[in-house]
């Protein structure tokens, strides 16, 4: 069996240290999760990821990840808790390291200490949107100059830094969000997580869309905009590790409307390798009745397009009557081979 490069074995501790309820949030719902994290859930959680690991799929990194709350904005005594309680399989190899989210309301260097000690590498923040009007709201006010010294400090003591941003949150257009998306580039974070904006019950949002005063965006216009950004992050050398959120049963128990997709990140991709094989094209003096495209072979399905429709959509624009895709193990590059 080949081994994985990454295991992140999630914790949630819900709401925790949240300063505010956001209207377009709530953790119970989306996580299924409605207990507080003990030591016992902690280790069980632990065993579950753990136990069918061995020397043939053990993977290269292993790590502990607090989610669902703000971790930092948590009691001091409540994180020290939560901390040690993961420090055994620490001490034992099995968990080589943590990762917390939090707010940028919630960093110093006393807190970013206490972190440091207890082997986390990585600290996330819940930006979702660096406008003010935007963040007022969805009523989670933070000015950017809060959010600028939080990650000067999260750079300076040399942790792992990774930036959430939520396109579609009341008052939030396309301009205001690749705004933000230039914003989070200017901050150099290791990587960025896309949650489109989603409408789940018994949130703030739910009620504004009850009563007509919010519009969740379609899939069209978010996988237009999200795309946009992903483009920018990669030409920036900004990883994007998360685009849209995991279909998981509490969530799709709870959402009621937005630009859901269980495949989001596969449209976008696609999207993005669609509008490179049609620059290609546009580039040549005269353009043919046949194209072929040499592409990664692990790519393929992405420049095919869901259902193909990437092939039909070209052909149709340039008036082709074939398009052919010819498989390259070796290298990860596009290339236009004929015409």
């Amino acid at each position: 069996m080949k081994n994985k490069k990454y295991l992140i074995v999630p914790v949630f501790v819900s709401h925790e240290g949240c300063p505010y309820r956001c209207s377009f949030c709530n953790q119970t719902k989306i996580t299924g999760i409605d207990t507080k994290t003990d030591k016992k859930m902690l280790k069980e959680i632990l065993r579950t990821h753990l136990e069918v690991l061995n020397s043939e799929n053990l993977p290269e990194k292993r790590e502990l990840a607090f989610f669902g709350g703000s971790f930092t904005g948590i009691n001091l005594e409540r994180q020290k808790y939560l901390l040690s309680a993961v420090q055994p399989w620490i001490l034992s190899g099995e968990i080589q390291s943590i990762r917390v989210s939090t707010h940028a309301l919630f960093i110093d260097d006393i807190k970013l200490s206490l972190l440091r000690k207890n082997h986390v590498e990585t600290v996330e923040l819940g930006i979702q949107s660096t406008d003010d009007e935007v963040l007022n709201l969805a009523g989670r006010e933070c000015p950017f100059d809060v959010i600028q010294s939080a990650v000067d400090r999260i750079h300076a003591m040399n942790f792992r830094l990774g930036l959430q941003l939520m396109p579609g949150l009341p008052g939030d257009n396309e301009q205001k969000f690749q705004k933000s998306v230039d914003n989070v580039i200017s901050l150099k974070p290791d990587f960025v997580r896309i949650y489109p904006t989603l409408v789940i019950k018994n949130t703030g949002l739910f009620d504004m869309y009850q009563q007509g005063t919010y519009t969740p965006w379609s899939l069209e216009r978010m996988i237009e905009a999200v795309k946009e950004a992903v483009v920018k992050f990669e030409k920036a050398g900004i990883k994007v590790i998360r685009v849209g959120l995991h279909p998981d049963p509490s969530l799709m128990e709870n959402y009621v409307a937005g630009p859901f997709h269980p495949s989001f990140r596969y449209l976008v991709d696609s999207r993005i390798m669609r509008e490179r094989m049609i620059k290609m094209i546009r580039s040549l003096e005269q353009v043919p009745l046949s194209v072929t495209f040499r592409v990664p072979a692990r790519k393929v399905s992405l420049y095919l397009g869901h259902k193909k429709e990437n092939i039909s959509i070209i052909k149709n624009i340039f008036g082709l009557d074939s398009i052919s895709l010819q498989q390259d193990d070796i290298n990860d590059h596009l290339e236009l081979v004929a015409s």
